[in-house]
């Protein structure tokens, strides 16, 4: 395993940089967390080409008691794991460094891989479906990768490992726990939880599309997304009343996509087509401090329930 602090040939980013700064709730003098870059091999879902990727590796806070601990792989959205990129050094997002911390503190590793940065790509939010070659499906074979590393690790442990993602990295998680899959079907450890911020469930909505998770799954969103409307996520709520396998899904009022987001004000953004605005319109993002803190509580008390047992 090798350190950020060191130089890597393709690309190099710094501790210091990416993990030691505050955000919004954090405490003034948060210890900086402990965290390494970790190398790790996905195959291409077209041809099967190995496709060499890394991640960000978040060890739990030691003080959470004694391991192996409960793991979450967390899954970037559209505009990747980073806010600043210059010199090879990158620099997490306020939003994935709040949940990295959040998640330490309460006792879970964490690894963030990155799907675009070792593809060349920093973001493809403007990209059309058909250009974006990390698209949900095949990014769910970086999940596979994810999951193999993780369950290697003397400190995780493998009956405790859970899923989380962002937008299209939320989309990529609904296609790594559908059990309609036959890669999915035949994998030999399974989530034990999964947690979607914003997704885009369209694919799966209609009642003729297979959908059977492989885990207990939260579905988080604002009742304002105008960029994954929820209006999919309730359909698929919908169509599995009954299921031996809990689906739940979180609305919040006057909310809109990328609500967890520290300090992002609400905006549209022109550049980008949602699934849920007309030609021309952009869609709508910005953070929602009250949302962010019950979605927060929500998922932590949903980690615990599926994994802490």
């Amino acid at each position: 395993m090798r350190h950020w602090a060191k130089p890597l040939a393709a690309f190099c980013m710094a501790a210091s940089l990416a993990l030691t700064g505050s955000w919004a709730h954090a405490a003034p003098n948060a210890a900086p967390l402990e965290a390494s870059r970790v190398s790790l091999t996905s195959v291409d879902q077209k041809g099967g080409k190995a496709t060499p990727l890394y991640g960000v590796w978040i060890k739990a806070r030691k003080t959470s008691g004694k391991g192996p601990f409960p793991t979450v792989i967390a899954l970037h959205g559209c505009g990747g794991l980073y806010s600043i990129v210059k010199d090879g050094r990158g620099e997490f997002t306020p939003r994935h460094l709040a949940m990295a911390r959040v998640l330490a503190d309460a006792g879970y590793n964490v690894l963030f891989p990155d799907s675009f940065t070792p593809r060349g790509r920093r973001s493809t939010c403007q990209d059309t479906v058909a250009q974006r070659e990390a698209s949900a499906m095949n990014r769910r074979f970086d999940v596979e990768a994810a999951m193999h590393w993780v369950t290697s690790q003397p400190d995780v442990d493998v009956k405790r490992i859970a899923l989380l993602g962002w937008s299209h990295g939320a989309s990529t998680l609904l296609a790594s726990i559908n059990l309609a899959e036959t890669d999915v079907a035949i994998r030999k450890i399974q989530p034990r939880a999964a947690v979607a911020f914003y997704p885009d469930c369209r694919p799966y909505a209609k009642t003729s599309e297979p959908f059977k998770p492989a885990a207990p799954l939260l579905i988080l969103m604002g009742k304002n997304d105008d960029w994954t409307p929820p209006q999919a996520c309730e359909a698929i709520e919908q169509k599995m009343q009954g299921s031996d396998t809990e689906i739940a899904l979180r609305l919040y009022p006057d909310t809109y996509h990328d609500f967890d987001a520290p300090g992002l004000p609400v905006h549209v953004r022109m550049d980008v087509s949602g699934v849920g605005s007309k030609r021309g319109e952009g869609v709508t993002s910005g953070g929602n401090p009250d949302a962010r803190s019950q979605a927060y509580r929500s998922m932590l008390n949903f980690l615990d329930a599926k994994l802490n047992y």
